[in-house]
């Protein structure tokens, strides 16, 4: 009997491409300067920017709770680090403080309603 080598396939599967930054955010060159003075505001930098930049912390204006809620998102969701009671504590302080929600009801900042 003759040897007949396998058949060589038409047209080879790709090979998948892991993208090791696929889903990060964009580098930013923020600096503390760029966050509100206050008590806190070391610490709220270098936890946050870690993940994204200081755009993202000025465009939200919540509750302290809604803060605390948005830490336990980003722990469990989005692989942030876990940071100690009294550093989390001074993040909220913080946060809260500087960002507190806008919003004060409907038409509050209308000025013509005044």
């Amino acid at each position: 009997p003759t040897y007949t080598p396998p058949a060589t396939p038409a047209a080879a599967a790709p090979v998948a491409r892991i993208d090791p930054d696929k889903g990060k955010p964009p580098p930013h060159n923020d600096t503390v300067a760029d966050l509100p003075d206050g008590k806190g505001r070391e610490t709220t930098f270098y936890a946050c920017t870690a993940c994204h930049g200081v755009a993202l912390i000025k465009a939200q204006g919540l509750t302290r709770d809604l803060w605390d809620s948005s830490i336990d998102l980003m722990i469990e969701k989005h692989r942030m680090a876990p940071v100690k009671p009294a550093e989390r504590a001074e993040i909220l302080d913080y946060l809260a403080e500087q960002f507190p929600p806008r919003r004060r009801g409907r038409n509050a900042d209308n000025p013509f309603l005044k």
